[in-house]
């Protein structure tokens, strides 16, 4: 479920650096929430239309169940926004980066509705998407 879409500069990255960044997402989302890999989504786009605006590179934001606390959603901010900057070869103040939370009952994953983060439910939930 978790879902995060990345707009960049037109050209700033090669589909190489595309895919490593992609890892990163999933990477740092799971090593912070614990998340299976196979939940972890990530739309990498660039700004043809001038979005980012004058002075941002790029930016990052993530959907991800609410129920997160804040240091947790502060370390994955952080940390996506300088993997974002590194693989861009840009200073990390140009990329922006932020989270929207989401009911989990409000999105499912594999035809399942998704617990809330830390019930006791969530555990079957992450062993499922482990055995994919």
């Amino acid at each position: 479920m978790p879902f995060y879409r990345a707009v960049v500069r037109p050209d700033l990255l090669d589909e190489s650096r595309r895919e490593a960044f992609s890892r990163d997402v999933v990477d740092v989302h799971c090593g912070v929430t614990g998340a299976p890999p196979s939940f972890v989504h990530v739309l990498v786009s660039e700004d043809r239309t001038g979005q980012l605006g004058d002075g941002r590179n790029a930016s990052i934001v993530g959907t991800i169940r609410s129920g997160r606390n804040e240091a947790q959603k502060a370390e994955i901010t952080s940390r996506l926004s300088a993997a974002l900057a590194e693989r861009a070869g840009v200073a990390a103040d140009t990329v922006d980066a932020a989270l929207r939370d989401i009911d989990a009952s409000y999105t499912m994953e594999g035809g399942v509705l998704l617990p809330e983060p830390g019930s006791p439910e969530e555990e079957a939930w992450k062993a499922l998407g482990s055995a994919s």
